[in-house]
């Protein structure tokens, strides 16, 4: 196993905000995590949130801060609104394929809520963003304080893909922590269903739950992989924001990198995820 030692280390002090009104002072080590991003022909940002020391892990810390589309990462925050809303009745409700065959095979089914989130299923999203509503949105965004969503009646079933909404990794892993503490304006019922939906894989002592997501922009990709590690009793929150490093075509390595980096990162450079 190779383990890159990191090619300077420096403490920030910074105060937060963190799920609510009270400021915490908490640390920043920066990291050069590049060879495991080079490995997969990526360049990016990874942030991690080790909750016991308080303290925060960045490679690139200006990227880390800076905004991007949430993509398919948006699909937890509008989990909980349609929910909540009962725009959809639970996680087993089916959405019906509108016989319009996409380029993502797993798509062209009729599948559950679970499911739908699962394969990443936009159709099924834009469904329940059609149902939700524009008002609705801008009802219970603000409320959760996911980034700054744009959302219009227009853009309705496109706002977390294309336009002007952006979220920075801080954020991400800001809305995650209140989310995995069951503190965000919702009800038990819907934080929980969510984050039965987000687990990914188990192992001995320990659970990781996440999403990903990815934008596509006149050539221009990219893609997330945000979540959580429970291990023990300890809680690490991750966000990792990648792009092909030459910005030419997309193939397996950014599709299948965005969670081998982060994984590879978390397994050897923090110790989780043990077999």
């Amino acid at each position: 196993m190779v383990c890159y030692r990191p090619l300077s280390q420096l403490l920030l002090p910074v105060l937060l905000v963190l799920g609510g009104p009270v400021a915490t002072a908490q640390r920043i080590l920066q990291r050069n995590f590049q060879p495991y991003f080079e490995a997969h022909e990526l360049r990016g940002s990874f942030l991690l949130l080790d909750v016991s020391a308080n303290q925060y892990t960045a490679y690139d810390l200006p990227r880390c801060r800076q905004g991007f589309l949430p993509a398919s990462t948006f699909k937890i925050p509008n989990t909980l609104i349609g929910l909540e809303t009962a725009a959809v009745r639970d996680t087993a409700e089916v959405f019906r394929w509108d016989g319009r065959v996409r380029s993502f095979a797993q798509w062209n089914q009729d599948m559950t809520l679970a499911r739908a989130l699962r394969v990443s299923c936009v159709p099924c999203y834009q469904q329940l963003a059609r149902r939700i509503g524009a008002g609705r949105y801008q009802h219970w965004l603000p409320k959760l304080r996911f980034g700054r969503m744009v959302v219009t009646p227009t853009t309705i079933d496109s706002f977390w893909l294309v336009g002007q909404s952006r979220i920075t990794q801080f954020e991400q892993i800001n809305f995650l922590r209140r989310l995995q503490r069951e503190q965000l304006p919702v009800s038990r019922r819907s934080q929980e269903l969510t984050k039965t939906l987000l687990v990914l894989s188990r192992g001995p002592g320990w659970v990781m739950r996440g999403k990903t997501g990815w934008t596509m922009q006149q050539g221009h990709d990219n893609g997330w992989f945000v979540g959580w590690v429970e291990q023990g009793r300890k809680i690490y929150f991750f966000a990792l924001n990648v792009e092909p490093k030459h910005a030419g075509p997309v193939t397996a390595k950014f599709v299948q990198g965005r969670r081998a980096v982060t994984e590879q990162i978390l397994r050897q450079e923090f110790g989780l995820l043990s077999q």
